[in-house]
């Protein structure tokens, strides 16, 4: 496999694995939680690293996710408790679990061979080149760090589809959700447990700023014209997916990072659909 059609593929599965849960997370405005997560993971993916050696093993994933769940529980706890107001539990505890892993890299496991470019924007680039493909009696089957993306995607994909009904219905009436019975709780628990996993898979190709972008971006554009949640996921999927294609093209022309190009254009391409929604509205206005 060149190393152009394993960076295009590799692309691909992270932006629609990362966009997946992006509507419901953003329909529950919990947007800046991804952020929160992304930072807060650093801690297990240190330990896990050390302990493996490698970005790839279920030590690692396993660790990474229970460092982001905790800041979610803390999180809701904290505010459960009323101790704290707005958003501030984010900005107490992220900041600080971040902290954490920076000086465990630093100090503890000084000798962990993870990159502090790897950490902030990922390695989508170095991820697709052949050295790190999975190659099993001369057949190539692509990036290493595809697989457990494609893993997570389908996992969540079947979450969604089975639990439809019950995230549907919380994220437009949770207290109708409550009061019919449903298992609300539990299923956004649920969710958070799949976004955890998201964001530590996608780490080692986005990173833990890039990865909100993937995740947040696509699904804000979609929802800017989407009428129906079915519609919103499916248009959140091709634009992720135009978007790891063209950012793939541009980073290529230009000799950027692939991941960086990704995130940057989906910043862009929610800019011109605001716009464009804007306009539209405006037009419509004065033609009644």
């Amino acid at each position: 496999m060149s190393f152009i059609a394993a960076a295009f593929l590799l692309a691909s599965v992270t932006a629609l694995t990362c966009a997946l849960p992006g509507v419901f997370i953003v329909l529950r405005g919990q947007s800046m939680l991804i952020d929160a997560i992304s930072h807060a993971v650093l801690p297990g993916i240190v330990i896990g690293v050390a302990i493996t050696g490698t970005l790839h093993s279920p030590v690692m994933t396993a660790a990474a996710t229970a460092m982001g769940l905790l800041i979610v529980w803390t999180s809701n706890w904290l505010r459960s408790r009323r101790l704290v107001t707005g958003d501030a539990d984010q900005g107490v505890l992220f900041p600080a679990l971040f902290a954490l892993g920076v000086l465990l890299m630093s100090t503890v496991f000084r000798g962990v061979h993870v990159s502090e470019n790897t950490v902030l924007a990922g390695d989508l680039n170095l991820m697709a080149l052949r050295s790190e493909h999975v190659i099993i009696d001369g057949i190539n089957y692509g990036p290493a760090a595809m697989w457990p993306l494609v893993g997570v995607f389908a996992l969540t994909a079947a979450y969604i589809v089975v639990f439809y009904r019950v995230l549907k219905v919380a994220i437009f009436d949770r207290e109708f959700a409550l009061t019919a019975g449903m298992p609300v709780v539990a299923v956004e628990n649920g969710l958070m447990v799949l976004v955890a996993l998201t964001v530590v898979s996608a780490f080692a190709v986005a990173g833990s700023i890039l990865v909100v972008a993937l995740m947040i971006c696509p699904a804000a554009v979609a929802l800017l014209f989407a009428r129906r949640l079915s519609t919103a996921i499916a248009a959140t999927g091709v634009v992720a997916l135009a978007s790891a294609l063209a950012g793939f093209a541009i980073a290529w022309k230009l000799e950027l990072p692939t991941s960086a190009a990704m995130a940057a254009l989906d910043g862009v391409m929610f800019v011109v659909a605001a716009l464009a929604r804007k306009i539209g509205l405006e037009a419509r206005g004065r033609s009644r």
